[in-house]
């Protein structure tokens, strides 16, 4: 069975299960899953002791099969479970690595700072939903926990989906998320599961919702590509520095900010309202970049200096976080433009390589106005440079001259 995105969901599963969110493929701290670790160790080797307050074995007979289930998944069937994870996303969603050490087995450093990382950007799980199979051993559950993630600053939510393995403690009869290793059999029988068709079909389900969320906000989309190399870096620059989970708090939830850059010449609004002529506070021009903290019906809330302000989100596109910081205001407020058609063009020659999508080829090099666009390039496309003049390349392009903003193209 084959998504949209063209991968085996089925296949997917079996040979990752390890980690789920559906739709995007980074690991987001699932902290039991379904599980095979390739840290399974030689039984005569000794293990370190635990420092956690759960369990960290699951104990069967290493050489009985287990009988797959033939139950259907069951929404929210058992209240203790669904207890359990609504503690674990409310912890995940805080950084509060301390109550999930309680409630998860083997959590080392490195998960845990993830997951602080994580919480930087994240504001809650919504919608939590726990679909639950029974597991290999008494009184263990497979659940299938579906939700939405709220990240800062961004309106539109990310369905996931996570698989989590919940035992109970035979000591206190409490609940607890699993995360050791796993015997063959006990690993099989996940695995078994996993690739049962109500499980494949509830992937499905929700890898469409996701694709669904992503294709409608830009914004979003743009976030999640850029998360998992966020949160790689984090992470190791904290373990290298030798900091702890416990010495580095977590921020404050403001880094889910992203970069916009302006399509077309407009003002810059006090309030999204475009009636009142006594709230535009500068005129910004295309190409500009700002750093968006929200938004409001059709206007997109951008930093302008020190202050919120508003921009039409029709004259708005979503950029990764290596663009240019937005231009520095002059002495008047306003936004310095590239400079117009003045001055002279100095012959040059090589290629020149667009590095973005949508760059506006120009007739001049003049930002003034729409009249003088001939057409669009995307990144990657190549142009023979015929001139420079101030701060724009002069090209061929097609069977014209035209001009680009050195903003959007590098030179070869």
């Amino acid at each position: 069975m084959r998504n949209r995105r063209g991968f085996d969901i089925r296949d997917f599963v079996m040979r990752y299960y390890q980690y789920i969110i559906v739709g995007a493929l980074f690991i987001i701290l699932v902290i039991v899953l379904l599980v095979f670790s390739a840290k399974h160790k030689d039984k005569e080797e000794s293990k370190e002791e635990s420092t956690t307050e759960v369990a960290t074995e699951a104990v069967v007979d290493e050489n009985a099969e287990i009988p797959l289930t033939d139950e259907e998944l069951k929404l929210d069937a058992y209240p203790e479970v669904n207890a359990l994870v609504s503690t674990y996303f409310t912890a995940m969603a805080t950084g509060d690595v301390a109550t999930l050490s309680t409630i998860c087995s083997d959590l080392d450093d490195a998960a845990k700072i993830r997951i602080q990382e994580k919480a930087n950007y994240t504001e809650s799980y919504d919608d939590l939903k726990c679909y639950t199979k029974p597991g290999p051993i008494p009184n263990s559950y497979i659940v299938f926990a579906y939700y939405k993630i709220k990240y800062v600053n961004i309106d539109t939510k990310a369905p996931g989906l996570s698989s989590l393995y919940v035992c109970t403690d035979d000591a206190t009869g409490q609940l607890y998320i699993y995360n050791g290793d796993l015997s063959e059999n006990v690993s099989n029988y996940i695995k078994g599961v996993a690739a049962q068709d109500d499980v494949v079909q509830l992937l499905s389900t929700v890898d469409t919702e996701y694709s669904n969320a992503v294709d409608s906000d830009k914004t979003l989309k743009a976030f999640m590509d850029a998360l998992p190399a966020r949160l790689d870096e984090a992470v190791a620059a904290r373990l290298a520095s030798g900091s702890t989970p416990d010495a580095v708090p977590v921020s404050d939830n403001t880094a889910a900010e992203v970069t916009i850059r302006l399509t077309d010449n407009i003002r810059i609004r006090s309030t999204p309202d475009d009636s009142d002529s006594a709230n535009v506070i500068a005129k910004a021009v295309a190409g500009d970049t700002y750093t968006k903290i929200g938004e409001e019906g059709n206007w997109t809330k951008i930093r302008y200096k020190d202050t919120e302000a508003y921009v039409s989100s029709d004259y708005v596109e979503v950029v990764d976080g290596s663009a240019a910081p937005a231009p520095a205001p002059d002495a008047t407020g306003e936004t310095a433009a590239p400079p117009a058609d003045t001055g002279t063009t100095t012959a040059a020659s090589g290629t020149v390589t667009v590095n973005d999508s949508g760059v506006r080829v120009r007739s001049s090099a003049d930002t003034s106005g729409d009249s003088n666009v001939i057409g669009k390039a995307d990144s990657g496309d190549t142009f023979d440079l015929i001139g420079e003049k101030d701060e724009w390349y002069q090209i061929k392009y097609k069977d014209q001259t035209g001009y680009i903003s050195k903003q959007f193209a590098t030179k070869n």
